[in-house]
């Protein structure tokens, strides 16, 4: 008997990659040598569809990867056409993922307006006090939303999309008063712009009213500017503390070849704070409600409050003109907006997330040069991030990154299936925020305004680790109370793919399971410490005495000694606990 034997070999093409043409934007196909699987050490990497649904998807679920292979041509042709059909994410049917999110699923507030939000949520019309779980209740639905739309949505790339630009413009959702109003800063600023225009959205964050609460702003007054938001704007959401010069004279600071100062100052900060009094929103102030008013959470201009002069940001001059009152603020952050300096900043970033923690700098300035030279335009994100995920970097790189806790999580569930509702009525729901919230990875629960880490460092610690274990190895087994069917296709994805019993063995178990959650094939070691774990199953004498890892196993037997079922969830979630399910 050979322990060892591996019945399935993945795919082992490199891609064929795409470099720009001089001159214009058009993308050539420059063929690689084809070669057996990529190695980089001992690290070996995936076929191409694997590698990109991990990469710029949260996961490579069975239904993509079969629908990405049913696509026409070469492996390279099919994931191009891919990452173009996710691009036009508009353009993608989701409606089965929408009717998961409606009221016959437990969900009440995704729809609610802004002010319906603040009414029903913060501030009653009528002064009556608001249950506390009727306050939280847009925040938990929102996060239940992320998980199914994580696990389910056809527009994988828009869903990753929207989890950069949440840690971007992070807002910590149990800040004061901002669980009753998260589901319109998700709603509205970041999933309404998370593939459109960059000044869009910056705009959109700076008026939210969740935004405000948090770093301050809807109390910002011309008697006593609040410099908490204005700090935040330049060095975490537009220019990048890289580009921040002290206390420097601001005639100092490194401009471009065409004059354009490319850092900013403390006293920039000041500035960029008083230019912002004023902005506001209805509730922010005590007197509000003054004269039997309701407030109802939408932005206000407080006239008021806001500086009548003269600003200078990073060199340039802004004028408050009484006749259009938002407009010295408006003006200076679309400067902020389109500063190559910045485009810079959230170039790297983005290259960051799906490339390396150190991406080379020639896509960092490819990125960085679309994303200025196509600043006024509607989709300007989408183009950019046309030319990151048609890069040889993104194509050609694997285990420079690792899953996050929430990336793991929901690439374990789409793998295996996992069909839970998370409806926001059902004590499971809360069950799962348990779990979960210990790995410290649970959506927008970053209390710092720089959002979650994305460095592969700081996801490798012990406790990280265990806890995101905990939770999957929780999920894998986890079953619906009233007939004990559990929330996974583990067990009928198995037998799909040996419709002969007699090849359910614990050396085709382990070979299956592991390709099918990593990529590839499992080394010699790891393949003979899971198969001698599938293989006490057979053991009928209660003694755990390990048998023939070619005999069949019979997976529908759940009963004593060898709990066959239950041994093949804990052997699917074992493999999602390895260093191959985590890179991507």
């Amino acid at each position: 008997m050979n322990i060892y034997k591996k019945k399935y070999t993945p795919k082992s093409e490199r891609p064929k990659v795409l470099e720009k043409k001089t001159g214009d934007k058009k993308f050539s196909f420059v063929p690689m040598t084809q070669n057996k699987l990529q190695t980089k050490g001992t690290i070996a990497s995936p076929g191409l569809i694997h590698l990109v649904l991990s990469k710029m998807a949260f996961g490579p679920s069975p239904d993509d990867v079969a629908y990405i292979e049913s696509l026409p041509g070469t492996t390279q042709d099919k994931v191009f056409a891919y990452i173009d059909e996710q691009l036009d994410f508009q353009s993608i049917n989701d409606s089965a993922t929408d009717a998961l999110l409606t009221g016959s699923n437990g969900f009440s507030t995704l729809n609610k307006s802004r002010q319906q939000l603040y009414q029903d949520h913060i501030r009653r019309p009528d002064g009556s006090p608001i249950d506390w779980e009727d306050h939280i209740r847009p925040s938990r639905e929102t996060v239940a939303a992320t998980f199914i739309r994580a696990i389910n949505s056809k527009r994988q790339l828009f869903e990753t999309m929207t989890d950069f630009w949440h840690n971007h413009f992070s807002v910590y959702i149990d800040g004061d008063g901002i669980p009753g109003m998260f589901t319109h800063y998700d709603r509205d600023v970041i999933r309404a712009n998370a593939l459109g225009n960059f000044y869009d959205m910056l705009y959109a964050m700076t008026r939210s009213t969740s935004m405000m609460m948090y770093l301050g702003n809807g109390t910002n007054n011309v008697t006593a500017p609040n410099e908490n938001f204005a700090r935040e704007l330049l060095e975490l959401h537009t220019l990048g503390a890289e580009n921040y010069y002290g206390h420097m004279a601001w005639q100092d600071v490194p401009t471009d070849g065409q004059g354009r100062r490319l850092g900013y100052v403390e006293r920039d900060v000041y500035y960029v704070a008083r230019l912002l009094t004023g902005w506001s929103y209805d509730g922010a102030h005590w007197s509000d409600d003054d004269g039997g008013h309701a407030p109802t959470g939408n932005f206000l201009f407080r006239e008021d409050w806001h500086y009548d002069g003269i600003s200078r940001v990073l060199g340039e001059y802004y004028e408050y003109d009484p006749a259009y009152p938002l407009a010295d603020a408006r003006q200076m952050i679309k400067k902020l907006a389109h500063n190559p300096s910045t485009n810079n900043f959230i170039a790297k970033k983005l290259c960051r997330r799906f490339i390396s923690d150190n991406p080379p700098q020639s896509i960092v300035d490819q990125v960085a040069d679309t994303l200025y030279q196509n600043r006024t335009q509607p989709d300007q994100i989408k183009q950019a991030m046309e030319v990151l995920l048609k890069s040889t970097e993104f194509l050609n790189t694997w285990s420079e990154k690792v899953k996050r806790p929430f990336e793991k999580s929901v690439s374990v569930m789409r793998q295996i299936g996992f069909s839970y509702t998370f409806n926001p009525n059902q004590n499971d729901t809360n069950i799962h925020r348990w779990v979960f919230s210990d790995s410290g990875g649970y959506p927008f629960s970053w209390s710092s305004p720089n959002g979650y880490p994305d460095t592969k460092a700081h996801w490798l610690g012990s406790s990280t680790q265990m806890m995101t274990w905990r939770y999957i190895q929780w999920f894998c087994k986890e079953r619906n109370d009233l007939d004990e069917v559990p929330w996974n296709t583990i067990k009928a994805q198995t037998q799909a793919e040996f419709p002969n019993a007699s090849n359910i063995t614990a050396n085709n178990l382990v070979n299956f399971w592991f390709e099918r959650l990593c990529g590839v094939q499992p080394d010699a070691h790891t393949q003979d410490r899971l198969a001698h774990f599938m293989s006490l199953t057979h053991s009928d004498d209660g003694t755990g005495n390990p048998q023939d890892r070619d005999d069949p196993i019979d997976i529908n037997d759940n009963g004593w000694p060898g709990y066959n079922e239950e041994r093949l969830y804990a052997l699917v979630a074992t493999i999602c606990m390895t260093a191959e399910f985590s890179y991507r």
